[in-house]
């Protein structure tokens, strides 16, 4: 498989998670990715011999495959599952501040939902269902991650993105750049609309052991509870529970680190296994 071949069916996959349980008609696949049906077909068809992708019998449809679920949790028990991790800290935010909570990964261009917690206040803003995968920069988790990327990197994003804006009408390719350069500025991601009308939210990154930016945690909550005397303290709240599960990151990362089995050298030659 070439390395285009390869990034051309990686392209498919995630076009497919952002599907969900329907998936995507052939021409729909074809439309999106610009490319001919014969390679699109030829593409699909080796990643339904590998399990990666499934045809619905009835509808002809095309969603990912069960491999990939296999695979995902066999990655979480390698190293960690970030929502387990996060768990107990997005429950935290969302009974401080009493609005929802959402925990955030970015996969390429888009920013996936992974957990989602519910807070005391009677009016919730459920901007996303966990598993949605939308453009980076919509919402404030989406404008977290862009503004964590290099400026090179954030331009290759952005072109992503215009694509995918007619499906949110109330962002503009101008209004996420502004909120993407505000949150480089004030160090947390504010988001005003930008999802839903009347929807406001804050969002900081969490990085991981090495101080790469992998999620964001934050939150949303109707316009009026989003007022310039609250932004400070949920702010602070958000980046006191970022810290805490970014110390869990590292610290799992040492045990997967050291915990493993090591090889050293045994005093009268050899080896021995040490663990």
């Amino acid at each position: 498989m070439t390395t285009q071949t390869l990034e051309r069916a990686i392209g498919l996959m995630r076009i497919l998670a952002a599907a969900g349980p329907e998936g995507r008609r052939l021409v729909d696949l074809q439309r999106e990715t610009g490319l001919t049906k014969p390679t699109v077909h030829r593409i699909l068809d080796s990643l339904k011999d590998e399990d990666f992708v499934e045809q619905v019998e009835d509808s002809r449809r095309y969603r990912l495959g069960k491999e990939l679920a296999v695979l995902g949790w066999s990655a979480g028990r390698t190293v960690y599952d970030l929502k387990e991790l996060a768990s107990e800290e997005m429950a935290a935010v969302a009974s401080k501040t009493g609005d929802t909570s959402f925990l955030a990964i970015r996969s390429g261009h888009e920013a996936v939902c992974i957990d989602r917690q519910t807070g005391h206040y009677p009016v919730k803003a459920f901007t996303v269902e966990v598993g949605t995968r939308r453009p980076l920069g919509i919402g404030a988790t989406g404008v977290a991650l862009l503004a964590a990327l290099d400026p090179e990197q954030a331009e290759l994003a952005n072109d992503a993105i215009r694509a995918q804006l007619p499906r949110f009408p109330n962002a503009s390719l101008r209004q996420i750049r502004e909120a993407v350069a505000q949150a480089r500025r004030d160090g947390y991601a504010l988001s005003e609309g930008l999802m839903l009308k009347g929807v406001s939210g804050l969002a900081v990154t969490i990085s991981d052991g090495q101080g790469h930016p992998i999620a964001a945690i934050g939150t949303a909550a109707i316009s009026d509870r989003m007022t310039g005397k609250r932004i400070p303290e949920i702010v602070r709240v958000l980046k006191m529970h970022a810290n805490r599960i970014e110390q869990r990151i590292a610290a799992a990362e040492n045990r997967a680190r050291f915990g493993a089995t090591r090889v050293v050298k045994a005093s009268r030659g050899g080896t021995v296994k040490k663990t």
